[in-house]
């Protein structure tokens, strides 16, 4: 038997799902629809466009204090692993291992591990391929 030890770190609205062993994570942003739009009000200074905008940015800048960024594919857009049930973005992120350089064993148990974590199956993962 074998175990995979993955750190949660939740947000606002965000949720990081890490294995810091090998590198790998995941960033779970919520449905957008139902976001919300920042206060128009004086008393209140909106640092972005939405409640999930200015989320997504105190997350990330949280992450990247602790090692973690998205990872980017060859067209530099932020490679996803899919949506989850309710139709938010699961956006992968990366870290240096812990472990040193991981096999391609070790990497796939680490991404079905994290797959389990956020909810994805096989149908979610292949439709974020083809989008």
């Amino acid at each position: 038997m074998l175990f995979i030890d993955v750190a949660v770190v939740t947000f606002a609205a965000h949720c990081a799902y890490l294995d810091s062993r090998i590198g790998t994570g995941y960033l779970v942003a919520p449905a957008p629809e139902s976001d919300l739009a920042a206060p128009t009000t004086s008393l209140v200074e909106a640092t972005g466009s939405s409640l999930y905008a200015a989320d997504l940015r105190h997350a990330l800048g949280y992450l990247s204090e602790e090692g973690w960024g998205l990872l980017l594919d060859e067209n530099g857009d932020v490679e996803q692993a899919g949506r989850t049930a309710d139709g938010g973005a699961v956006l992968c992120l990366y870290g240096e291992p812990a472990a040193g350089e991981p096999c391609l064993e070790s990497l796939s148990r680490s991404l079905t591990a994290l797959d389990i974590a956020v909810g994805l199956d096989d149908r979610r993962r292949r439709a974020a391929q083809t989008s």
